[in-house]
């Protein structure tokens, strides 16, 4: 709890954000990622070359992005953004909470690296706005990644909804439009990276999957499949009952393909 405290002090987060419980949910992740650091250690690594070989993809181009749009990327665990600085001009750090180690980045790299405020769900300053329209645009000039957040976006919107009354039926509608807007928005630029978490792993139990369909959306809309790999979200003893997410990468543009 104390350790919560601390790190809930030390991020700074927008406003809607903070009024929704985003920034107690990311007080609460960094604190677990300081935990299970090595239980998490080859999910990091897996993200980190995931990401790194998808903006090595979009750099090698002609006429290639010189600027990195990461969503997803406050508390700066996942990111390989030396790599990525040595790819690009500029790395804009997307999120609506910020850690130490990323305004850090951004003091020591004042020409390169930036921390933008921004709600990419577009919905949290008003929940009754719809998503597909709320949805901001993304850079693009910038190879655009989206980083483990997707199935993320829509959960305390969709809670704050369910208090204020609305059906389990709208809100799983509402949900399921947040998703459908970002994707749209991601695919619309020419180079990008989506990392997911698409299945929830239990012990003994067929995995649940939690983004139905959206691979095969993602084919159809061009995007190539990356690398597979395991985060064990609650390890052995950090639950009653041990669980995980199946994770997958994807690309579009930069020849993603080869």
């Amino acid at each position: 709890m104390i350790e919560e405290l601390i790190a809930w002090a030390r991020l700074d987060c927008m406003p809607a954000a903070q009024r929704l419980g985003l920034r107690r949910e990311a007080a609460a992740l960094a604190v677990r990622h300081r935990r299970l650091r090595a239980q998490w250690a080859d999910h990091i690594a897996q993200t980190r070359a995931a990401l790194l070989a998808s903006a090595r993809l979009a750099a090698a181009v002609p006429a290639a992005p010189r600027r990195a749009w990461l969503m997803g990327a406050g508390l700066l665990q996942d990111v390989p953004l030396p790599e990525l600085l040595r790819l690009f001009d500029r790395v804009d750090l997307v999120d609506v909470c910020f850690g130490p180690a990323a305004r850090a980045a951004e003091r020591m790299n004042p020409d390169q690296v930036r921390c933008v405020r921004q709600d990419v769900s577009g919905v949290l300053d008003d929940l009754s706005r719809d998503p597909q329209l709320a949805a901001p645009a993304m850079p693009a000039d910038a190879w655009c990644a989206s980083v483990n957040m997707l199935s993320q976006l829509p959960l305390l919107p969709c809670a704050a909804r369910l208090d204020d009354g609305c059906s389990e039926a709208e809100v799983e509608r509402y949900g399921r439009s947040i998703q459908r807007a970002h994707i749209d928005a991601l695919s619309r630029v020419p180079h990008a990276c989506l990392i997911i978490e698409y299945a929830q792993t239990l012990q003994q139990t067929p995995a649940e999957v939690l983004l139905p369909g959206l691979p095969e959306r993602l084919v159809a809309e061009g995007w190539t499949a990356g690398p597979r790999w395991h985060w064990p979200l609650n390890p052995e003893g950090e639950t009653d009952q041990p669980s995980g997410r199946a994770m997958q990468a994807w690309s579009r543009g930069g020849d993603a393909g080869r």
